[in-house]
C-alpha cells in the first residue's frame, strides 16, 4: 500500500508541475553532512509562483560512501532574501534505501547561493536541515546545475 501511495504522489507531483526545457532544473551535487559523505542527484521545476517566491516539486536521490541510498519526494517553498540566496522549507515523503515500508513523512529547511554571476558557471552552494522518522539530519552541498 506505501509503495502504491509513493509512486502516486511521484506521479501526481510530476504531472501538476509545468514541465518544459527551460523550467526544469536537473541538478548533482557533492554532499556531506550527518549522514556522511556523497553524491545527489535533483530533479525540481515550478509549480506555481505566488506574488513573493515560488513553490516547487522536488525529486531527490542520494548515494553515500557507505553505500546507502535514500529518495525524497517533496513540494518546497522558496524565498528569495538577496540576488542568488534563496531559502525556504519543504514537506514530502522520504524513502529510505528504496524500502517503501519505510516510507516517511519528511519535513525540510534549506537554503542555496546560485554562483552564477559570481564564477559565470551554473555552481550553487546549499544546506539543508531536515527531519524524517524522527530523526534530524543536516547537511552541505556544493552543486551544479544543468
Amino acid at each position: 500500500m506505501r509503495r502504491i501511495l509513493g509512486v502516486l504522489a511521484v506521479v501526481l507531483g510530476l504531472s501538476l508541475a509545468q514541465f518544459s526545457v527551460e523550467n526544469l532544473k536537473p541538478s548533482l551535487a557533492v554532499i556531506g553532512g550527518t549522514q556522511g559523505f556523497g553524491l545527489e542527484a535533483s530533479w525540481h521545476c515550478q509549480l506555481f509562483q505566488p506574488p513573493v517566491g515560488e513553490v516547487r516539486p522536488a525529486l531527490d536521490l542520494a548515494y553515500d560512501v557507505n553505500g546507502n541510498w535514500n529518495g525524497a519526494f517533496l513540494f518546497r517553498y522558496l524565498y528569495p532574501f538577496a540576488e542568488g540566496l534563496r531559502a525556504g522549507v519543504g514537506l514530502g515523503v522520504v524513502v529510505p534505501g528504496f524500502q517503501f515500508a519505510s516510507t516517511s513523512l519528511y519535513f525540510r529547511a534549506d537554503a542555496e547561493y546560485d554562483l552564477k554571476a559570481t564564477l559565470g558557471a551554473p555552481l550553487f552552494l546549499g544546506g539543508d536541515l531536515g527531519v524524517a522518522a524522527g530523526k534530524l539530519a543536516g547537511q552541505l552541498k556544493v552543486g551544479y546545475r544543468f
